[in-house]
């Protein structure tokens, strides 16, 4: 391999700058560094998301491009999240380290199995949805917690992290962490900010509501958004389990042992013996 594709990969290469400076923040000094780095991982989600967007414009995806996504991806969404958990549980609050090194190598072993299941699958699984729950959304959901938390509880104001922020964030981080290795589908991004065909009405005034409170509320409005994805997949398979449950009344008997299901009779069309010719009425 001589020649790559530059444009993709500099985006790919912007997405992990932003990893480390995530990582650089949090194991800084600075004041409100707790929010910098989840600021800085959620910049890591837009240039992620733009390299995939200009590699299908251009045309110009390689297995290259892919692998090297991949890696970025897992110092993004996968140990620079866990850095930043295990700094507030184990530094800041004086929890247990091997609680806090537990609970990130667990994260980060299902970001990088998720990854390499995702380059495993790419040829073979339906570009509309994903396998299980995408690193870059379990990412975003718990940075999207960190500066709510911030916001709206002070988290890391005047240097004070009180234990309940750090056991929601532990909370939070297990879940993500299996549905990245389930099999549920979720859909892709591209598909739900590029819908087809005609909507209800009601989507438009939704998504006008939603636009207007993100401009006064953008904390929490981000925090809802992620969360809202993440719990689609379980949602979604409740929901159909639900609606299609057979009724007791549909439950087909079983058949005894010698007994064999009868066929049913299927109806003949009518021919021209069925109908009296004209000769035969007089």
């Amino acid at each position: 391999m001589r020649k790559i594709y530059i444009l993709p990969n500099l985006f790919t290469s912007g997405n992990l700058l932003c990893g480390v400076a995530a990582m650089a923040f949090t194991f800084g000094e600075a004041e409100g560094y707790c929010v910098l780095a989840a600021a800085a991982i959620l910049a890591g989600l837009i240039f992620d998301f733009c390299d995939g967007v200009v590699a299908r414009l251009q045309r110009t995806s390689s297995r290259f491009g892919m692998e090297y996504d991949s890696l970025t991806d897992l110092v993004t969404f996968g140990v620079a999240p866990m850095a930043l958990l295990y700094r507030l549980h184990v530094i800041e609050v004086g929890g247990n380290p091997r609680t806090g090194l537990g609970i990130a190598f667990l994260f980060v072993v299902c970001t990088a199995l998720r990854l390499a299941r995702y380059n495993v699958q790419v040829y073979e699984a339906k570009k509309a949805h994903f396998s299980g729950l995408p690193s870059p959304a379990a990412a975003g959901v718990l940075a999207s917690l960190v500066i709510a938390l911030h916001r709206y509880g002070g988290l890391g104001k005047g240097g004070l992290v009180q234990p309940w922020q750090t056991h929601l964030l532990i909370l939070v981080s297990l879940p993500l962490a299996f549905l990245m290795v389930s099999t549920l589908r979720y859909p892709a991004f591209v598909q739900i900010l590029r819908p087809r065909g005609k909507r209800p009405f009601i989507h438009l005034v939704i998504m006008l509501l939603a636009v207007g409170g993100a401009m006064f509320y953008i904390e929490g409005a981000m925090l809802l958004c992620f969360a809202v994805y993440a719990a689609s997949g379980p949602v979604r398979v409740c929901y159909r389990a639900i609606a299609h449950k057979p009724s007791a009344e549909r439950k087909a008997r079983p058949v005894e042992v010698g007994e064999f299901p009868k066929k049913r009779r299927r109806k003949r069309s009518p021919t021209r013996r069925d109908f009296p010719t004209q000769q035969g009425d007089r």
